[in-house]
Order: C-alpha cells, then sequence, then structure tokens
C-alpha cells in the first residue's frame, strides 16, 4: 500500500495505490471520484495521469495515460518520507504530504462562504428579476386601461 496525493475535479485529496501495473492503479480514497474522471495521482516528484474506469465503495480503478513506471513510484514512496522542505539538492513536493488540520478547517470555511455569497447572489438576482418582471407587466397593461378609464370618463361626462 501506497499513500498517494490524489487531484481531480474536487481539489487534493489522501489516496493510497493497492495495486498497479504498467497501464492502471488499484486506489482507494474515502470519497472516489466519479466514473469517467480524470485524476493526477501524486508520490513525491512521480506523477500518473489517468481516467477512472470503474468505482466501487471507497475503491476505483484507474487507466493510465501513459505507462506508469511501477520502480520509480516505489522508489519514491520508499525515498518521500526523508524528503523535507529543508533537505538540500532534493525536490519537495507539498501535494505528497498530508493537508494540515488548519488547513482543511479553513478550506471547509471558505467553500461555506464561497456557497453562501453563491446563493445570496442567485436570490438577489432573481428578486432583481422579478422586480424588473413586475414593472414591464404592470407598464404593458397599464396603458390600456388607463385609455379605457379616459374613454370611460369621457363617456360620462356627455
Amino acid at each position: 500500500m501506497i499513500a498517494v496525493r490524489l487531484h481531480d475535479g474536487r481539489g487534493w485529496y489522501d489516496a493510497n495505490v493497492l495495486d498497479i501495473s504498467a497501464r492502471g492503479l488499484l486506489l482507494q480514497a474515502s470519497a472516489p471520484p466519479a466514473r469517467g474522471a480524470y485524476i493526477e495521482v501524486r508520490r513525491g516528484t512521480h506523477v500518473i495521469v489517468g481516467r477512472v474506469v470503474w468505482t466501487k465503495a471507497d475503491r476505483f480503478g484507474v487507466r493510465a495515460q501513459d505507462r506508469a513506471e511501477i520502480d520509480a513510484l516505489i522508489a519514491n514512496s520508499s525515498t518521500a518520507r526523508h524528503v523535507t522542505k529543508g533537505s538540500p539538492g532534493v525536490p519537495f513536493e507539498r501535494r505528497t504530504q498530508p493537508r494540515p488540520d488548519h488547513l482543511q478547517w479553513r478550506h471547509a470555511r471558505n467553500q461555506e462562504t464561497g456557497r453562501a455569497l453563491q446563493f445570496a447572489f442567485i436570490v438577489g438576482f432573481s428578486f432583481a428579476l422579478a422586480a424588473c418582471a413586475y414593472t414591464a407587466v404592470a407598464d404593458t397593461l397599464s396603458r390600456p386601461l388607463t385609455e379605457i378609464g379616459l374613454e370611460l370618463g369621457a363617456i360620462t361626462r356627455r
């Protein structure tokens, strides 16, 4: 089992490689991506791009875009634990590390704020659209009714 970072349309999260072949991966994640989604799997400096071909519970299969370098992924998994930000001469890939708890919390808060702003915008836009529709209908109906009222007023004066 090799711990990796996974990126799809929802963002970055942790996953585990359970099995690997030259053209595919068996992965496990708490919230697997949907079938047909394109994903990016990172372990250290090693990157695999692929498409989810099946999903069941917390496991899913990925067909790799290119041939997966199995030895490089395994070697990267054994050395990546020793790579730190301060290691000289060794590239540091921040996405290979689990996200700290305070960043998870901030990410969730930002998502909630974004959803609230989106909802407020949609409600405001709906009210503005309703007001425009009301004004257009009231204006359209008031002209004939005003003319009818003027004609009835002229008739009653005679």
